[in-house]
């Protein structure tokens, strides 16, 4: 709230030039900072896609090597040599085994002169020959268990190849074999099993595989089997030969390829990986997003450069512009300064087309209509003087109507004449609560009163022709109703019902009360009004005969409660030609005159 007041409070240059500032400034930091954004975004995803296509083109090499593993231990198993010597029984001679051994021995090592592979070859027969290329055969290899490990799998394959992971936990810097490659090998004649043909891949010959695809600080490189497992990683080798226990292997396993976020030991980390069709490893790349968001810092340092130099730039068109625009008001206020100190001859100079130019020609001519009221003032001031002599004789008016009815009624009772004192009586009774102020609400008993003193009058001047009948509840008459309520509707019933009737006529008033309300009906037994007057009855325009006066006397009665009651009121009008009007008005109880809002 504070800052609104303040901003109240300052001078119109002031708050033009926040504005312009603010109109200015607001979409070039939203344009910064969306442009800031999107061109981040588009770097990471891009780094993101670049990452993946390396994933995508290591997981093809790996695929060609796995491949090649694959034929190569389909050509052991087809080899003749191979084949015979694992059919030989081992009761063979030495010179014998010597011989098969040497020949066995020389189609492995052509294989790895033929290859740069970090790899060892294993043929076990089950004749009990064993040919390795390595310095030493592992005892698993030596003593193998049929139905245990890739054994079994090659067993399951049926002359297939099978792969395994070693699943063990690796010493630092002692990997050794990480993935195995298994064949069961038959006798193509007989289809007897001869013994298996293993290849043992060690961890460097994958890891060279993935090295391109660790191109980022911080970030980590896996290849994965199926089920999870680490066949080798970079640049830690510590979880080798384990399952990988991270938040994101879910996804990772569940999926084929592509990238999402994710938080990893309590930083943003982008996940990136690939899978391989044919042996399903998985190659996974964990990249820190901060690494990534690091390309994007000169594009940043770069927005906030433009952004703060059309911050300046506005500044200062922003203040040319405010004290342009705000000069020629300025000058005004200036001259209302001096208009204050009371010089009345100042004048703006109008050379301005624009809303200020039109608002100092309407100072102008504010000036020279203070001036000419001045004038004016001094020339009046007697004749409000007069005025108000004139109202004080006025005053005695009322006063002289009084005494004037008062001794006409003394007169007339003095000369036996009581007709007439009951008339003047009346008429005065009837002038001074017409012209009394005061609440607009009074009691119904004082009403009655009032509508007695007129009955009194039209009894005297129709005599017989009209018979008066009033039939009011006394348990009303304590009650409030606004003032001169029923007076309009007995001067229509009287004047437009039953005088113009031939013979002689009835008026009947009645007044009671009705669930909560107080209803008061006046009815005529008169000339009453045909079907079309009575639907114009509301109408403003007419003409100006009986029927337009009453008509405007039951349009300013229907005003009047209106205003007193709201919608709280009925106000209806039944007649027909011949017989007569019948006027029903219904208000609420009231019993205390502040009930009412006082309406003047």
């Amino acid at each position: 709230m504070s800052l609104i007041n303040r901003f109240h409070s300052m001078g119109l240059r002031t708050k033009l030039m926040l504005l312009l500032l603010i109109i200015t400034v607001l979409p070039l930091g939203l344009l910064g900072m969306f442009s800031y954004r999107k061109a981040s975004t588009e770097i990471q995803i891009k780094a993101y896609e670049i990452i993946l296509e390396n994933l995508s083109q290591v997981n093809h090499s790996l695929t060609d090597f796995v491949q090649d593993i694959e034929q190569l231990s389909m050509y052991i198993y087809s080899n003749e040599d191979i084949q015979e010597i694992l059919s030989k029984p081992s009761s063979r001679s030495v010179a014998e085994k010597y011989e098969d051994e040497q020949t066995v021995n020389g189609i492995l090592k052509s294989f790895l002169g033929f290859k740069s592979w970090d790899i060892e070859l294993y043929v076990i027969g089950v004749n009990g020959e064993r040919y390795f290329t390595g310095d030493f055969l592992p005892p698993a290899y030596r003593d193998y268990q049929p139905n245990w490990g890739l054994f079994r799998k090659t067993r399951i394959a049926g002359g297939g190849p099978a792969w395994d992971t070693h699943y063990s936990l690796k010493k630092i810097e002692d990997y050794g074999a990480v993935l195995s490659s298994g064949r069961l090998l038959k006798s193509i004649k007989t289809g007897e099993t001869l013994g298996y043909f293993i290849v043992d891949i060690k961890e460097s010959a994958l890891a060279d595989k993935y090295q391109k695809a660790h191109q980022y600080p911080g970030g980590e490189v896996y290849l994965l089997d199926a089920n999870g497992y680490v066949i080798s990683s970079s640049p830690s080798k510590q979880q080798v030969g384990t399952r990988l226990n991270k938040s994101y292997m879910a996804e990772v396993l569940s999926g084929t390829k592509g990238y999402f976020s994710t938080v990893d030991e309590g930083s943003d980390k982008m996940i990136i990986y690939d899978s391989s069709d044919s042996s399903g490893f998985k190659m996974v790349s964990v990249v820190p997003i901060g690494v990534l968001t690091k390309e994007s810092h000169s594009i940043r340092n770069l927005t906030i450069f433009i952004v703060i130099s059309c911050i300046l730039i506005s500044y200062c068109i922003a203040y040319l512009l405010s004290d342009y625009m705000t000069r020629p008001l300025r000058k005004l206020r200036l001259l209302m300064n001096e208009v204050e100190k009371g010089r009345m001859d100042v004048t703006f100079p109008s050379k301005y087309g624009d809303e200020v130019g039109h608002l100092g020609r309407s100072f102008n001519t504010m000036l020279r209509q203070i001036n000419r009221l001045i004038r004016e003032g001094y020339e009046k001031q007697i004749q409000v003087q007069e005025a108000e002599i004139k109202a004080i004789q006025a005053q005695f008016t009322p006063h002289f109507l009084y005494n004037a009815l008062d001794s006409i009624n003394w007169m007339a009772r003095i000369h036996g004449m009581d007709a007439i004192s009951k008339v003047a009586l009346s008429l005065g009774n009837l002038l001074r609560f017409s012209i009394r102020r005061g609440n607009p609400v009074i009691p119904i008993r004082e009403d009655m009163k009032q509508i007695s003193n007129y009955l009194t009058i039209v009894q005297l001047r129709y005599r017989d022709k009209i018979n008066i009948e009033l039939d009011i509840d006394e348990g009303i008459l304590d009650l409030y109703t606004p003032k001169l309520l029923l007076q309009p509707l007995v001067e229509n019933a009287v004047g437009h019902g039953l005088e113009m009737k031939e013979g002689q006529g009835t008026l009947r008033i009645w007044a009671g009360a009705v669930d909560r309300y107080v209803q008061f009906i006046v009815e005529d037994d008169g000339v009453g009004m045909t079907g079309d007057k009575l639907a114009k009855l509301w109408e403003q325009e007419g003409d100006s005969g009986p029927s337009a006066k009453t008509r405007i006397g039951l349009h300013n009665l229907k005003k009047r409660l209106e205003l007193h009651f709201g919608t709280v009121y009925q106000l209806e009008v039944e007649s027909e030609a011949g017989t007569g009007t019948k006027v029903t008005i219904r208000i609420p109880c009231i019993a205390d005159p502040k009930e009412v809002e006082r309406v003047v």
